[in-house]
C-alpha cells in the first residue's frame, strides 16, 4: 500500500510506512475463516436450500433466499478481510523509536486561505486556538492529527488532496505541554471549543 501522507513521506529519515504485523495476521485469519465458510456453504448448498424449504409462518418467504444470502455474506466478509489484511494493515511509525503513531484524520473544505488558517492554529499547540476542528463530508484539505504516546511526541500534517505527492503544509510537532494537552483530548472534543467541563484542561481557556 502507498503511503497516504505526503508530508511524512517526505521525511522517511524520520518516519516510515510499515504494515502492522499484528493486524495483518488477525484479518488474514479472518479472511481464512470467512473463506472456508463460504467452501461450506457452497458445498452444502442444496442441504441449506432444502432445510430453508421447512420454514413456516413470517419465515416461509425467505425459503429462496438463505442459501443465496450466506453465500454473498461468506463472500463479502471475505473479500473485506483479505483486503484490510493486503492494504489496510500500514501504519505510520518513527523511525528512530519504532513507536507507532495513532491518527486521527479530519477533511475540510476550502482552499489555501483555510489550510494556512488550520496551519497556524494547530502551531500555537494551545487547544483553545486549534478546537473546534472542523469535519466535512468533502473536502479537499485532509488535517491528520498522529500521537506517538511511548515518546511523548504529536505531529499535525495538513495537505490538499489524498496521497504521497499531495501538495502539504510543513510539519507541526508538538511535545511537552502541547503534547500533554492534546492526549488529554477525547474524540469528541475535537468538534466543539474548549469549556470548563468534560476532559479539556479549563486553564486554556483564553
Amino acid at each position: 500500500m502507498r503511503p497516504d501522507d505526503a508530508t511524512l513521506a517526505a521525511r522517511p529519515q524520520l518516519f516510515r510506512f510499515a504494515r502492522a504485523t499484528g493486524r495483518t495476521a488477525v484479518f488474514a485469519v479472518l479472511a481464512l475463516l470467512a473463506l472456508v465458510g463460504l467452501v461450506l456453504v457452497l458445498v452444502n448448498f442444496e442441504s441449506i436450500r432444502d432445510s430453508a424449504g421447512d420454514m413456516t409462518g413470517r419465515r416461509s418467504g425467505l425459503r429462496g433466499v438463505v442459501a443465496p444470502a450466506l453465500v454473498l455474506i461468506s463472500a463479502f466478509f471475505a473479500f473485506v478481510f483479505a483486503w484490510i489484511a493486503i492494504s489496510g494493515s500500514h501504519r505510520w511509525e518513527r523511525v528512530e523509536t519504532g513507536t507507532r503513531l495513532t491518527a486521527r484524520h479530519f477533511v475540510v473544505a476550502g482552499g489555501p486561505d483555510v489550510a494556512d488558517a488550520m496551519h497556524a492554529r494547530f502551531a500555537t499547540g494551545d487547544p483553545a486556538q486549534y478546537l473546534p476542528v472542523p469535519n466535512h463530508k468533502k473536502g479537499s484539505i485532509r488535517v491528520s492529527v498522529y500521537r506517538a504516546d511511548a515518546d511523548r511526541l504529536a505531529f499535525v500534517t495538513i495537505q490538499n488532496g489524498a496521497g504521497a505527492k499531495a501538495p502539504s503544509w510543513p510539519l507541526i510537532t508538538l511535545r511537552d505541554r502541547a503534547f500533554v494537552d492534546l492526549k488529554r483530548l477525547a474524540p469528541e472534543d475535537f468538534s466543539r471549543r474548549p469549556s470548563g467541563s468534560g476532559t479539556i484542561d479549563p486553564t486554556l481557556l483564553g
